[in-house]
């Protein structure tokens, strides 16, 4: 396999969950307006904070309003991040690796980008917004499973494997920070006690509620969540799994005993982080730490197989 052709399919499938996962999030956080009181001084502006792009958003748009704030999220082309953005680049890899990837992933893919074209082109309503984001999900979860069912467990399925994870950890930190960001931002008797209702929003963000339930067995609590999305070897969107799966995956490849040993520093770094008494702002900087480390991850992980010529 050849080292472009691995970067393909790594960041096809990087580009495809962080679409899901960017839906999923939006949607979670619209549910999250209509459960909170009026009054609660939760704002939209939360969202451009998880994904680091206050910077860009102020020099493209003058207002923090909703439908801006939706727009580059979810269309605007001028944001690499956002929706529109990632499902284009995820095509271009889709379209240029078609001859090692089921016919199927390219019809799914090809699919989202015709329907997100359509839509972008005209101002939808928000119920339209919402049944879109919905549509973008179910079709990025049966990408995941035409992976899990048609692809042979070779090293292109490991370089999926590898994407996947390591934008997944990436968001379940991002989403722990928005639940950790909203109660620092609302430090108030009355936002203190709806807590509950920002944890639980934020774990159906991730599919996540029904198995927390499962595995607590009691209301939800903010220490709670983190430990389950933090320390869950079982569940597949917790911190703690993806990073197994890295390992797991990475073994498989030659030249890979430096991301292995990358990984175990960041299951150290998990492992370190007490959650007795946690407090939001410890958490906002624990997950910021953890942040940085799959950065450095994926910095590994382009050193040992993308800027190679040889094959992998």
């Amino acid at each position: 396999m050849l080292s472009r052709i691995a970067n393909r399919v790594y960041w096809l499938s990087r580009y495809m969950e962080r679409t899901g996962n960017t839906a999923k999030t939006v949607y979670a956080y619209a549910s999250l307006f209509l459960d909170l009181p009026a009054g609660t001084g939760t704002g939209w502006h939360t969202l451009i904070e998880i994904n680091d792009a206050e910077e860009l958003f102020a020099e493209l748009y003058d207002k923090k309003t909703e439908d801006n704030i939706m727009n580059f999220l979810i269309f605007d082309e001028r944001n690499p991040a956002s929706m529109y953005s990632s499902i284009c680049f995820a095509r271009e890899n889709a379209r240029t690796s078609r001859d090692i990837l089921p016919s199927e992933v390219w019809e799914i893919i090809n699919g989202l980008y015709l329907t997100a074209k359509a839509e972008k082109s005209e101002k939808i309503s928000r119920s339209r917004r919402y049944s879109y984001l919905n549509s973008v999900t179910n079709n990025v979860m049966r990408l995941e499973g035409m992976f899990n069912s048609g692809l042979s467990r070779n090293n292109t399925y490991s370089f999926i494997e590898l994407g996947r994870n390591i934008e997944r950890a990436d968001t379940t930190t991002r989403i722990l920070d928005v639940g950790s960001t909203l109660l620092v931002e609302g430090k108030t008797e009355f936002m203190i006690g709806h807590q509950g209702v920002i944890w639980m929003n934020l774990l159906r963000s991730m599919n996540a509620y029904q198995m927390y339930r499962q595995e607590v067995k009691r209301k939800v609590v903010g220490e709670d969540v983190v430990k389950f999305l933090l320390f869950n070897d079982e569940f597949p969107r917790s911190v703690a799994f993806c990073i197994d799966q890295i390992m797991k995956f990475s073994a498989k490849l030659p030249n890979s005993d430096k991301i292995i040993e990358m990984s175990n520093r960041i299951k150290f770094g998990l492992e370190s982080f007490s959650t007795e008494n946690v407090t939001a702002e410890r958490i906002i900087k624990h997950m910021d730490e953890i942040q940085k480390l799959l950065a450095e991850l994926h910095n590994g992980i382009d050193e040992s197989w993308f800027n190679t010529s040889i094959d992998i």
